[in-house]
């Protein structure tokens, strides 16, 4: 007898894939930000690691894309265009810049 093919189950185990691989990359960008790759690695091997786990991610993006970044564009299509009659205000402008000017 066959089990039925669940696809929710199989989608949650390419996340966790997904999730595993970036966590490989944290750590080997923690590792390279602090040299203590040195002590583990000679410098062509850590390179190799690198490109290894770097490749292992992109496939696991594509295979399990995430859901948060699927979800949060169908949302932004959802809300109204922003009207144009004022300028947005400047990101480098301060509080005391922005009381004055409204």
């Amino acid at each position: 007898m066959t089990t039925p093919f669940d696809a929710s189950q199989y989608q949650r185990a390419l996340e966790r894939w997904r999730a595993l691989a970036e966590r490989r990359l944290e750590h080997m960008t923690l590792l390279y930000e602090t040299g203590r790759w040195r002590r583990y690695f000679s410098e062509d091997e850590f390179v190799g690691i690198i490109r290894e786990t770097r490749a292992a991610v992109e496939a696991w993006r594509r295979l399990a894309p995430e859901q948060a970044t699927v979800a949060q564009l169908f949302a932004m299509s959802d809300q109204p265009a922003p009207s144009r009659t004022q300028p947005p205000p400047s990101p480098f402008a301060t509080a005391m810049d922005q009381r004055s000017v409204a």
